[in-house]
């Protein structure tokens, strides 16, 4: 038992000791103005007081909750929610300051306030530096200005006013359009002489690279403030609190517990096609021969996904959503019925209905052999991936 213990307590013990608390803690939460309603608020401190109670009674090597764990605590969530330090301002660290040291408190029962305050702030300064950064990339740049530009984000501090965040801003994506310029000057010159080749100037050149930081920009943004919603930013802070355990211990919300149940039993419920990514969302790659988006035979290869919806529920836009965001909404139990509304090849949208079914991905399962050497017989066996259904 002893020899047990200490190898839990190792680094390969910590590997395999990944605690995974899900969905049977999990409530789902409203987000509702600045205000939540009593039965949320309820919810979340039951939540965040079983995830607390199960840590300091369960875990191998348990943390004492307290005012030092409230402080590693305040600035991980921080960390976790901007750790560029690209959206917090240090006036709006300063304001959450008062909530440091009561953050075990909330964990043992007390109102939460905390996390929905930063939350609240975050949201704002979000929306502040997306008009920020269409600002500035909307006029050219000046290359010939020696500047410089911190890309080491642990040596900076938060901004102390929104001029110095618009600075900071302002030189990142300055560096970022430099690169991109240089890389179009590189295929000038590799080109230049070959046929048909647009010879462009560098004030053309500059502002494709404008167009291409601000493409990139765009996506980024859409995506943050499609997925980092409330009930998002709330799950982080779980994360926040698990993670201090140990680096192995996660929280799963009911999606992220199904996706993971998923990957270890290589086997889900969904509707048979492969999805990829480019610069108009997120479309149908592929469909499996006799899954249910091949059985339906509306949905096509290229098909542009726009909405998802469960069953009769309000869609879901997945404008800005990554891939692997839209395949977590459109998996789920065997039989149930999502609705998908898509973009046709021809600009026709169409929404089409399909019920899940089981999928299964042997190609990730353990093989195995015996191969014959001589007199000598040897044992081969092949693991893709850890799996346990």
């Amino acid at each position: 038992m002893q020899k047990f213990k200490e190898f839990m307590k190792s680094r390969k013990g910590l590997v395999l000791l990944t605690v995974v608390l899900f969905g049977a803690l999990f409530f789902a939460f409203r987000y509702t103005s600045s205000n939540y309603t009593d039965v949320v608020v309820s919810q979340r401190q039951r939540l965040l007081s079983a995830v607390g109670s199960l840590l300091e009674s369960q875990h191998y090597s348990p943390k004492n909750i307290n005012n030092d764990f409230s402080k590693k605590l305040f600035q991980k969530f921080l960390d976790d929610l901007d750790g560029d330090k690209s959206f917090f301002l240090q006036s709006d660290i300063n304001a959450l300051k008062k909530h440091e040291l009561t953050l075990d408190d909330e964990i043992k029962g007390a109102e939460i306030k905390f996390a929905p305050e930063a939350g609240l702030i975050y949201e704002k300064r979000l929306n502040a530096v997306a008009i920020v950064y269409k600002e500035i990339l909307s006029k050219p740049f000046d290359f010939t200005v020696d500047e410089t530009a911190m890309l080491d984000t642990d040596q900076l501090g938060y901004a102390t006013s929104e001029a110095e965040q618009k600075e900071r801003w302002r030189k990142l994506l300055k560096y970022y359009t430099l690169e991109r310029f240089v890389e179009l000057q590189e295929q000038r010159e590799q080109n230049k002489d070959k046929k048909d080749f647009e010879v462009k100037t560098d004030e053309a050149l500059e502002k494709e690279a404008r167009e291409k930081v601000l493409k990139a920009m765009t996506k980024r943004f859409d995506r943050i403030k499609s997925t980092i919603k409330e009930e998002q930013r709330f799950n982080t802070y779980i994360n926040s609190v698990t993670s201090l355990m140990d680096p192995h211990t996660d929280y799963l919300a009911p999606v992220e517990k199904r996706s993971f149940d998923e990957q270890m039993s290589g086997r889900f419920y969904g509707i048979g096609a492969q999805l990829t990514e480019d610069d108009y969302g997120v479309k149908i790659a592929s469909i499996q021969p006799g899954g249910a988006a091949f059985k339906s035979g509306e949905l096509s290869v290229n098909d542009v996904i726009l909405k998802v919806a469960q069953g009769t529920a309000e869609p879901v836009d997945v404008a800005g959503y990554a891939t692997e965001d839209v395949v977590k909404l459109i998996r789920g139990n065997k039989g149930t019925e999502v609705r998908l509304t898509v973009k046709k090849s021809d600009g026709l949208i169409k929404t089409i209905i399909l019920q899940r079914d089981e999928i299964v991905l042997d190609e990730t399962f353990a093989r195995s052999a015996v191969v014959n050497e001589g007199n000598e017989k040897v044992s081969y066996i092949w693991l893709h991936e850890f799996y346990a259904d």
